[in-house]
């Protein structure tokens, strides 16, 4: 075991490489997803749910997401424990239909049976005997109420898990990604790596980066063979035939609006004395939600190849190809299904020679976009603050 990991130092220097090779500037908040494995569902909604789980993580401070090793604060889960920690406004929906067609109605719409509308309930109700003789006048309230932008924020996330059942969405979703990724440009770049060019300090992370793994996948990175290997200069040369910015917008269990109140204002209102989310423990700097996943970056037909100036032993070269089928660095494509390959070979002198190509067609995230909360809701902070005056009379 080395006593420094010059590989997790490899890593940062593939970073800064990667992230202008493909048109980025260095500074660019941005992480390489590790590992890459291609995008593909057995059917639409599955290819959906693969594709928003990644825009679904909220970023940490780390060139390197490595989806094995932590996964990270979820958006929807983190947003919707914050709707539930805001003061909502004096309910006059619950006080027209009362207490038992109000709790009835929401656990409809938690368990699928209604829909979170005005016309919902009324729909609702009209179906259900206790409730029948509100449902005009309690879609009339339900209507008012949702000009409050705290109550419709805490609305429209109701039927979403973890409170609902509906899983986590965005738009557009695989279909659209797909059309979009094979009209997107192509992108390449070429260049040596070594550990002594620290430009990676110039990146928006000052180098800053969580786990990563050695050459191969799950492997650690300061063994001797990794180590070994990124003592040493990496040529290493990329080809993308698309690579696409793929942006996407949180469905309807997101409400701008609201986050930006939320964010705007520390204290009571909007938060509520007993909420379990607090802006301290949501936006400060030991915040679960500083920062969103708002670009992904997505490859098609990738060929990568790279060769070490490593020398590596006989017994060396058999540990390396042994483990390349589960995938190697930098983007630990694995050799086992039928969207990616990866080939190795060492010349006469010991030096590692890696391939590896995905197939048309089948999508591959090599990277994401990150955004600042200031940046993501920034914007909002004015519209927020005269809501907030807006409000305050309630309490």
């Amino acid at each position: 075991m080395a006593d420094t990991d010059s590989f997790a130092d490899l890593q940062k220097v593939f970073f800064a490489a990667f992230i202008q090779g493909v048109g980025y500037s260095i500074d660019q908040p941005a992480q390489v997803v590790q590992p890459a494995p291609p995008i593909v569902g057995e059917d639409d909604d599955e290819a959906d749910t693969l594709l928003w789980n990644y825009l679904n993580t909220l970023p940490g401070d780390s060139l390197t997401r490595n989806t094995s090793l932590a996964s990270g604060a979820q958006f929807l889960s983190t947003y919707s424990a914050v709707m539930s920690s805001l003061q909502s406004p004096p309910n006059n929906f619950k006080a027209t239909i009362g207490e038992y067609c109000y709790d009835a109605f929401v656990a409809a719409v938690e368990n699928g049976n209604a829909t979170a509308t005005p016309r919902g309930y009324r729909d609702w109700a009209f179906l259900t005997s206790k409730c029948s003789e509100n449902a005009n006048s309690g879609a009339s309230a339900y209507a008012a109420m949702l000009l409050d932008p705290i109550f419709a924020g805490q609305n429209n996330v109701l039927p979403y898990k973890p409170i609902g059942k509906k899983p986590v969405d965005f738009v557009p979703g695989y279909a659209t990604m797909m059309k979009q990724l094979k009209k997107a440009p192509p992108r390449a770049f070429e260049t040596r790596l070594s550990i002594s060019n620290q430009e990676y300090k110039k990146t928006w992370t000052g180098g800053k980066q969580s786990a990563v793994f050695g050459l191969w996948s799950n492997s650690y990175s300061n063994t001797q063979i990794s180590q070994k290997f990124s003592a040493s200069g990496v040529h290493i040369k990329a080809d993308f035939k698309n690579l696409l910015a793929f942006k996407a917008t949180p469905g309807d269990w997101y409400n701008s609006a609201t986050l930006g109140i939320a964010y705007s204002e520390k204290g009571t209102p909007p938060w509520s004395p007993t909420g379990l989310k607090t802006w301290e423990n949501t936006f400060s700097a030991r915040g679960d939600m500083l920062r969103f996943t708002t670009v992904l970056l997505i490859a098609n037909q990738m060929n990568l190849t790279y060769s070490s100036e490593a020398t590596f032993s006989q017994t060396e070269q058999q540990e390396i190809r042994k483990n390349s089928s589960a995938g190697l660095w930098p983007f630990y494509n694995s050799s086992s299904g039928d969207s990616s390959e990866t080939s190795v070979d060492f010349d006469t002198s010991g030096h590692l020679l890696v391939t590896t190509s995905t197939v048309k067609n089948v999508p591959t995230i090599v990277g994401a976009l990150v955004e600042p909360v200031d940046q993501f809701l920034g914007h909002l902070k004015e519209v927020s603050r005269l809501e907030l005056q807006r409000l305050a009379p309630r309490t």
